[in-house]
């Protein structure tokens, strides 16, 4: 309302003293209207918290205050705020009002929904004992995790508290203001989070809005029905909240925003990163150790990347932050359905915002160490022996060999029960590999493939000199042909028996002869084999005999030596 004064100024006909009166009437007329219109416009306050108390048989205001507000509290403030005429006597059904100040407060137990891996639990005057799922925590409690380690917390008003690994939780403050089990008794905690990180989910659209507190070092974060995240990091905290508003100090939050605070009081509220592309994470993993990777983003300095169990409750596994767009784990994860979140982290350290990307991890049974061939040998035998270790967990084992790496149309696929195959194979490359299969029939990954080269072996010497051997007061000098082969070798074997499991002499040399000194009078049987310049060792040529009898210049060739076979 505004109200218009005439300006009279200094008119002569405007000084009379009538006039003089009315120009006061009228002053002290805007004096107060103003005064009523300030009282009836008081300044916009927030509204008063109550519980909605809804009234039994029996009840009474005084009966109340013993069972449901504090000692020294005045009942009479609710009379006062409910119009209650007469505070013995009460309608039940109605609903009382009463201040969240004036409300008993009773103390509450928080609850492990689950652990993972080294969870400690320190209570004053009892140490530090290991946590369980299921167990309760109480005011004081500080729940402890090791490396690699995890508990899921869940207040009286279903918060959870996602505690990760390297973390230390305080419970210091978890009260329920008013009846216990109250579906709309206020439920007010404050927890400390000394060291390490915490991510918490406050619930929403309840009757009554959860009254959290998340205290650091160095920042103190209001919270009221919000998911957001905390970690502590030497002297700075930093807090990303996903959606909700979380309050540090007199900065407002919002959803997709975070801020780091110091001992001097938080930054500027900063958006978070966006949530990385996780289409290339394949859907089955088959190998151990864990390594997964993901499209990188511009400006990222690094990755917060974790492995959970399904679901909106699944226990945190594994945590690792690492410089690159890939994650590597050497910890044993059993066989099973997991979920991997990966976030971008910026040049200020805060983490953004989460993708998921399900996968399956089949493992097990591992297949089985190779052993031969090895990678890239070369074989000259058409028959191929391929072995490989023994897996305890296998029944028997699928081998495969293929022309092509992509093992389309397998030349050989075949099970076998022990850790050997012999196959015969043409000329030119082969890519093989082998799983195990347990005995109910569960099947493993391939192995990694490996690939080997079949060649032909080089040419056998060629035919002898059509002459006998030369005698000498040495011995016996025996002599074959060349190979053909510049830089060829050879290996010459003597025995006295036919399969040559003992033999006499056993020698590899670069000429086309060899000296057989002093020879005992018997039956002796001989064969050559080519030893390529390449590496290549060609077949021994077919085994020839010679007797030499017991007066040496009487000795007889029987055939002169070596037609060596292909």
């Amino acid at each position: 309302m505004t109200i218009q004064l005439a300006q009279f100024g200094d008119n002569p006909a405007m000084t009379s003293p009538y006039l003089r009166r009315v120009r006061r009437s009228a002053l002290l007329l805007c004096a107060a209207v103003a005064a009523a219109t300030a009282h009836s416009a008081p300044a916009a306050a927030p509204p008063a918290e109550n519980l909605a108390y809804r009234v039994e048989t029996g009840d009474t205001l005084i009966g109340l205050h013993k069972r449901l507000m504090r000692p020294g509290s005045d009942w009479r403030a609710v009379q006062r705020l409910n119009r209650v005429a007469d505070p013995r006597r009460l309608q039940p059904g109605s609903t009382l009002l009463i201040p969240v100040q004036l409300l008993l407060e009773q103390a509450l137990a928080a609850e492990l929904l689950h652990v993972h891996g080294d969870v400690q639990l320190e209570r004053a005057g009892q140490g530090s004992t290991k946590l369980a799922g299921g167990d309760k925590l109480q005011v004081g409690d500080t729940v402890v995790t090791g490396a690699q380690s995890s508990a899921a917390v869940r207040l009286g008003d279903g918060t959870r508290v996602l505690v990760r690994p390297g973390s230390r939780l305080r419970i210091e403050r978890h009260v329920q203001l008013g009846p216990v089990g109250h579906p709309r008794a206020p439920i007010d905690s404050a927890l400390r989070l000394q060291e390490g990180s915490a991510d918490t989910r406050v619930p929403t659209g309840g009757a009554v809005k959860p009254r959290l507190e998340m205290r650091t070092p160095v920042a103190n974060l209001g919270v009221r029905g919000t998911e957001f995240r905390t970690r502590v990091q030497a002297d700075r905290t930093f807090a990303e909240v996903l959606s909700g508003v979380v309050a540090a100090g007199a900065l407002q939050l919002q959803p997709g925003q975070g801020a780091v605070a110091t001992a001097t009081g938080a930054g500027a509220a900063l958006p978070l990163s966006a949530a990385p592309d996780l289409g290339a994470v394949p859907q089955r993993v088959e190998q151990l150790p864990l390594q997964l990777a993901w499209v990188a983003l511009p400006g990222v300095t690094s990755w917060r990347a974790q492995i959970f169990e399904p679901g909106v409750d699944g226990q945190l596994l594994l945590d690792g932050r690492f410089a690159e767009p890939r994650a590597s784990w050497v910890d044993d994860l059993p066989d099973g359905r997991y979920e991997l979140r990966v976030r971008a982290a910026d040049d200020k350290g805060l983490e953004g915002r989460d993708a998921v990307a399900p996968f399956t991890l089949k493992a097990r049974p591992e297949a089985p160490f190779r052993l031969r061939p090895r990678q890239d040998e070369r074989m000259l035998e058409e028959r191929v022996t391929l072995a490989w270790a023994r897996n305890p967990a296998a029944a028997v084992y699928r081998l495969q060999i293929a022309d092509a790496p992509d093992f389309a149309t397998p030349r050989v696929d075949r099970e076998e029960s022990g850790t050997e195959a012999t196959v015969e194979l043409p000329l030119g490359t082969h890519h093989w590999r082998v799983q195990s299969r347990r005995a109910d029939g569960d099947t493993g990954p391939w192995s990694p493939p490996q690939s080997f080269t079949r060649e032909a072996p080089p040419p056998p010497p060629s035919a002898p000199a059509a002459k006998p051997p030369e005698q000498s007061s040495e011995g016996l000098m025996l002599r074959w042909g060349q190979a053909g082969a510049g830089g060829a070798g050879y290996r010459i074997q003597i025995a006295r028996d036919a399969d040559f499991k003992d033999p006499v002499a056993d020698q590899t040399t670069q000429a086309t002869e060899w000296l057989l000194r002093d020879p005992e009078p018997g039956i002796y049987h001989l064969r050559v084999q080519t030893l390529g310049a390449d590496g290549r060792h060609g077949p021994f040529g077919a085994a020839q005999t010679i007797e030499v009898e017991r007066r040496f210049q009487w000795w007889w060739l029987l055939p002169l030596l070596l037609l060596p076979l292909l």
